[in-house]
């Protein structure tokens, strides 16, 4: 018990309220926007845990390694979803262009997160240096 107490040790509360805010993306906002584009449930929703599932869990665990791999993990997925919607941009009509701004939700996120991660992981990289030097 003392190992999982260990592990869970830089918990705070804005680590929670971003795991939160992952966990409300993927089961609220997917389904929604997945329904008011095509009609469909689940489809987004299962795309959300494929690709903020790590994320969200990482952000639960809230040690400053986790940050840092959910910076590396959020800066590929924003690159990656960035290229789809440029390409859906850059080669298609109107009718193109609608497939890729479903994409968009998934982007931000993915900026969001990294975005969030980086500024932990500098944070708590600073507070190290700075105690460091003190010594």
């Amino acid at each position: 018990m003392k190992r999982f107490k260990v592990i869970f040790k830089f918990l705070i509360k804005s680590e929670k309220k971003l795991a939160q805010i992952n966990l409300l993306f993927i089961f609220i906002f997917l389904i929604i926007w997945d329904f008011i584009n095509n009609k469909q449930f689940f489809n987004a929703m299962t795309i959300g845990m494929v690709l903020f599932g790590p994320a969200t869990f990482l952000w639960f665990v809230g040690t400053v390694r986790a940050a840092a791999l959910i910076v590396l993990v959020s800066i590929f997925e924003f690159m990656v979803l960035l290229i789809f919607v440029a390409e859906g941009f850059e080669l298609g009509g109107v009718e193109s262009t609608l497939k890729s701004i479903f994409w968009i939700p998934y982007l931000l996120m993915a900026g969001i997160n990294g975005f969030w991660g980086l500024k932990i992981y500098s944070e708590c990289r600073e507070n190290r240096i700075t105690r460091h030097n003190s010594k």
